[in-house]
């Protein structure tokens, strides 16, 4: 009985094996020969579908996730679809796609840190629009990169089936971004020392306005800057703003004050437009702005674009004018584990380049901001060009270090001509102690000794 017992159970494995190798190789060989709809369909949806045809039978499940998912993105969160082939590769498709829903306003269930009507803007979501789960999660991704909130907990939805109503409520508690920061540069090519202090106010009150002023002192110049920014003016998605320097140093004096109005389109690009008027001069100029840094602090993957197009004008009864070109770029990319490369490069010129220029209307190079190598606003030139490849160490928000090279270009000024070389590299290091940050870094210079680099400190603290 039992010798019996094990041959039935050998047959049977066996007629399982050879069935599973049949409707493995049929199912290897099973192609989508054609598509069959039942009820109401659209174009749309048969060229959708009709890319699954040549396929493997099993290619359907892609194509019905493209089609649904177009569905979520324009307000038909309920959407069905049935699919199913048949043995000679037919493939029979009905949709069902539902009660349309629109977004109603923006909650965020953490904080009550935020104006709720400002709150709503900043999301980008629109009242009334079409619910979309792919605007959604780039709406999660914009609040995340303002650093005015720290994500607490996914969004939810929550239906109101009255209206078809979506309620997007966001988890999002009122983040420290505000801060003050100092930093100390020395450079032994000289013995020069200079200060730098930045003061950045954002979210202010609630309100979405923010402030920021920065200065820098050396022994022969001294620089003061600010920006206010005045959120959804009048109700509309404008912002409001306000900014200006005053520079002074050994050869030339120079401010300006340019006032303008911003707004973001979609989730990532920012358009701006501003007039300004300074010593004997005035201008108007044009920019624009794309970001998709995953966070604010310490970001690991996120591109960062800008340009810029101003118009000077010395004085009204003069043609030395000229158009003023600028464009700057920042690239994350994460590497593996900890380690990312960072790629930056920013690209300048004044049109007519011909044109003899006052010192303080040509660009700067040196600093925090481009080479790290050069003092502070080191060199001035008409047209300059340079890049930077850092690669990154990050332990979560707590350390971060760098090591970085600088190649650029700039051209000389008189009595020098033509154009000069810069090959600068280093190496930097942050430390992060709660609202507290400490970093350092060391730059040379191509062809100087190890001893004649930059150093600089900075001590920058949140609240």
């Amino acid at each position: 009985m039992k010798f019996e017992e094990l041959k039935m159970m050998r047959v049977f494995a066996l007629a399982m094996l050879c069935l599973f190798v049949v409707v493995s190789f049929a199912s290897e060989n099973c192609r989508i020969k054609s598509v069959e709809w039942t009820g109401e369909r659209s174009e749309f949806d048969e060229l959708s579908m009709n890319d699954a045809v040549g396929a493997p039978c099993e290619s359907w499940r892609v194509a019905k996730q493209k089609l649904l998912r177009y569905y979520e993105d324009h307000g038909f969160l309920g959407a069905k679809l049935n699919v199913d082939v048949d043995s000679a590769g037919v493939m029979k498709c009905e949709l069902d796609r539902g009660a349309g829903w629109v977004w109603a306003g923006a909650e965020n269930l953490d904080s009550g840190a935020t104006d709720v009507d400002v709150f709503r803007k900043l999301t980008g979501l629109d009242m009334g629009a079409a619910v979309s789960l792919s605007d959604l999660e780039r709406s999660e991704s914009r609040l995340a990169r303002l650093g005015y909130y720290e994500q607490t907990a996914g969004v939810r939805l929550f239906r109101d089936p009255v209206r078809n109503r979506v309620v997007p409520a966001f988890s999002m508690r009122a983040a420290a971004n505000s801060y003050a920061e100092g930093f100390l540069t020395y450079s032994s090519d000289g013995n020069v020392w200079d200060g730098r202090i930045d003061l950045a106010l954002y979210n202010i009150l609630g309100t979405g306005r923010d402030l920021q002023m920065n200065g820098y002192s050396q022994n022969d110049a001294r620089r003061l800057e600010g920006l206010y920014r005045e959120r959804f003016i009048l109700g509309t998605s404008w912002d409001v703003v306000l900014r200006g320097f005053f520079e002074d140093d050994s050869l030339s004096r120079n401010a300006r004050i340019e006032v303008g109005v911003s707004r973001n389109i979609g989730f990532n690009f920012e358009v701006s437009a501003f007039v300004g008027i300074g010593n004997d001069e005035k201008s108007s100029s044009f920019e624009m702005k794309f970001v998709s840094f995953d966070r604010s602090v310490l970001p690991r993957s996120g591109t960062s674009a800008d340009m810029s197009l101003s118009w000077i004008m010395d004085r009204p009864d003069s043609l030395d004018s000229y158009l003023r070109l600028e464009s700057s770029l920042v690239h994350y990319i994460p590497l593996y584990r900890n380690f990312i490369v960072r790629y930056s490069a920013a690209a300048g010129t004044m049109l007519p380049s011909g044109g003899a220029f006052s010192r303080d209307d040509l660009f700067a190079l040196g600093g925090l901001d481009s080479f790290r190598g050069m003092m502070y606003r080191l060199v001035r030139t008409r047209a300059y060009g340079f890049s930077q490849a850092a690669l990154l160490w990050q332990d979560g928000y707590d350390l971060s270090i760098e090591l970085f090279y600088q190649p650029g270009l700039y051209r000389r000024m008189a009595p020098l001509h033509g154009w000069a070389r810069e090959h600068d590299y280093g190496i930097g290091f942050t430390q992060y102690r709660k609202s507290w940050s400490f970093s350092i870094y060391y730059a040379l210079r191509n062809g100087c000794d190890y001893l004649d680099g930059v150093l600089g400190f900075g001590v920058k603290t949140l609240f």
